[in-house]
């Protein structure tokens, strides 16, 4: 599959989001707010890797970079829904700036290195917030309020997008170059799946309730 193609579509997808969001913005809860900001963000990250890819042969500073960030922005918009899980999670942002830090810095550097021990330990706290998000909405909100009143679909997103880069990191070092090839297509095909659930909770949401 051409890198190029993957990432047209990938972009396309970010772009078909935001201009949802923003055509839905009045109808947008303050959370769905947040995650219409971080898709912006995405979209301009998204464009950088491709470039950098292009241009420098890898792009391995960008997600040195934007793994953390990602990680602290996504947080950040869970965390008030986390009940008393948030101060934790907003703590562990601190931890994961200086974990990626040390992991530059001795294990992992950027000059000739995926940073996977971040990106791992991101999935994993990722996995864990949805969770607790997912469950407190289902305590807190009926089934129609879930889906259309508030991140339910981006957190489910997010949930596979960080289960499958966990799982592909873990196995596309054991694998052959074919098993590597695999790999690869589905990393991309959660991403795609990834964007277009901002793109499906965006066209779902109904007037928002007060958060």
């Amino acid at each position: 599959m051409n890198y190029w193609i993957t990432t047209l579509i990938k972009l396309s997808i970010i772009v078909f989001g935001i201009s949802i969001g923003f055509a839905r913005e009045k109808k947008l809860t303050r959370t769905n707010y947040e995650f219409l900001l971080i898709l912006l963000v995405a979209g301009a990250g998204e464009l950088l890797e491709w470039l950098m890819a292009q241009y420098y042969n890898h792009n391995f500073v960008y997600y040195h970079v934007f793994r953390p960030l990602f990680y602290s922005l996504i947080t950040l918009a869970l965390a008030p829904h986390l009940g008393r899980m948030k101060r934790s999670f907003r703590l562990s942002i601190i931890f994961v700036w200086i974990a990626a830090y040390f992991n530059a810095r001795y294990l992992q550097p950027p000059e000739d290195s995926l940073n996977t021990v971040i990106i791992s330990l991101t999935c994993l706290l990722h996995i864990l917030a949805v969770l607790f998000y997912v469950a407190r909405l289902f305590d807190k909100y009926s089934w129609n309020e879930t889906i259309y009143q508030h991140s339910f679909w981006i957190a489910i997103g997010i949930l596979l997008h960080s289960i499958s880069s966990f799982l592909t990191l873990g196995l596309h070092n054991f694998l052959g170059a074919d098993g590597q090839k695999m790999v690869t297509y589905v990393l991309i095909v959660s991403e795609w799946l990834y964007y277009g659930s901002f793109v499906l909770n965006f066209s779902l949401q109904k007037e928002a309730s007060p958060e």
